[in-house]
């Protein structure tokens, strides 16, 4: 088992913080980092759930025409007492390609992405950003260095389903309402690297075809389309949104972008309650969405997903709660799968997977001796091989 330990810093959470935690898990808040988002769960004083079967799982629904109102929600995700944090930093995932000899040290972003045959990794030597792309596996690489002009801590890769495009980029460096993303680079016909300014973070693209797509925004309720690459954008949030939304966030649903196999599902969540309501808009080619499926997340609030959401195969996936995994697929229908191995009572969890049957998950509980004060940190590591469906201990 992989499991780090650390000691929580006391104290209430950052203004920086979208989110505050619900009452009497205050002092889970207290690991969260400066840009996490904390989504409380929906109903913290009700028992602890049976396993999830075929009575209690969600409900795949069909997608209704554009202009629709949307689908009638199931009964909702399973619950468990967890509150599931999507954070900016994100997850490690060089565990997944052990088989995979790199050119250079994967970044501790998500560094690492593949399409089919195709794997692209970043990595940072100093100031220096090294991109290397492999069209058959690993076996041979082809790379790409660029000086930066101050070092960053870590570098994220986002690659289209076909495996023909990708980008790199570091942390954000825009604000809440209006943002300018910089230092991000697209890949080109010949192979160099080019640099573009986003509206979004790197981690936020996606691509349809060749249109690339971007989330940002205050808290990720705008949605752009680049036709050229990246060099200039247009925004598109009125054909997920209905309409544009307002300056800042003012109850406008939050967009996450998850890249399929031939598209992209923007997965916007609406609050409802304490929880949120998901509908899925699927795009093939970077212009028009269509409207799909709805679903009931109690445990999830609306913000970006983040490290709750993770290419799987040529379909998406989000972590709905500890115990079920909710696949999003290419016709914008929900579909869960039940999960075990990953224990009930974590406070946050982040996923990442390869490709459809091998991924990871790192959860974490968090322990005090005194209320705010005398905290401890547990995360630890869990492998599938099977989709998600069985999770074990990473060795």
């Amino acid at each position: 088992m992989r499991a780090v330990e650390t000691k929580a810093r006391p104290g209430r959470p950052s203004a920086k913080r979208r989110f505050t935690a619900v009452a009497g898990m205050a002092a889970a808040a207290t690991i969260a980092a400066a840009f996490l988002i904390i989504q409380p769960w929906a109903r913290v004083d009700s028992l602890l759930p049976s396993p999830p079967g075929p009575g209690n799982l969600l409900a795949s629904q069909a997608p209704s025409s554009p202009g629709s109102p949307p689908p009638s929600s199931p009964s909702g995700v399973p619950g468990d007492p967890i509150r599931l944090i999507g954070s900016t930093i994100p997850l490690g995932a060089a565990a997944l390609w052990r088989d995979v000899t790199f050119p250079v040290a994967p970044s501790a972003g998500r560094s690492i992405a593949q399409a089919g045959s195709v794997i692209v990794e970043a990595g940072l030597q100093g100031s220096t950003l090294v991109v290397a792309h492999s069209s058959d596996s690993g076996a041979s690489w082809t790379n790409n260095h660029v000086e930066l002009a101050t070092p960053v801590p870590y570098v994220d890769v986002s690659l289209s389903g076909d495996g023909k495009h990708w980008i790199v980029g570091p942390p954000h460096e825009g604000g809440a309402t209006v943002s300018s993303y910089t230092a991000a680079y697209v890949s080109t016909s010949g192979g160099a690297l080019q640099r573009v300014s986003l509206p979004g973070q790197a981690s936020h693209a996606a691509w349809a075809g060749s249109a690339l797509l971007v989330s940002g925004g205050a808290m990720d309720t705008h949605v752009w389309s680049s036709t050229d690459n990246g060099h200039s954008f247009t925004d598109l949030s009125p054909s997920v949104q209905g309409s544009m939304p307002p300056p800042g966030y003012q109850g406008s649903p939050s967009v996450s972008l998850l890249q399929l196999g031939s598209g992209v599902a923007a997965v916007a969540l609406a609050p409802s309650g304490a929880g949120s309501t998901a509908t899925a808009y699927v795009t093939h080619d970077g212009a028009t969405f269509a409207k799909g499926a709805s679903a009931d997340l109690p445990n999830i609030a609306p913000g970006p997903l983040n490290g709750l959401a993770s290419s799987y195969g040529g379909n998406a996936v989000i972590a709905a709660s500890a115990a079920q995994l909710l696949k999003v697929t290419a016709d914008a229908r929900f579909q869960p799968i039940a999960t075990s191995g990953i224990p009930l009572g974590a406070n946050t969890l982040s996923i990442r997977f390869r490709d459809s049957a091998r991924g990871l998950a790192d959860a974490t509980k968090t322990t005090c001796t005194a209320g705010k004060t005398g905290c401890t940190t547990l995360t630890t590591r869990y492998t599938t091989a099977d989709g998600g469906v069985d999770w074990t201990p990473a060795p």
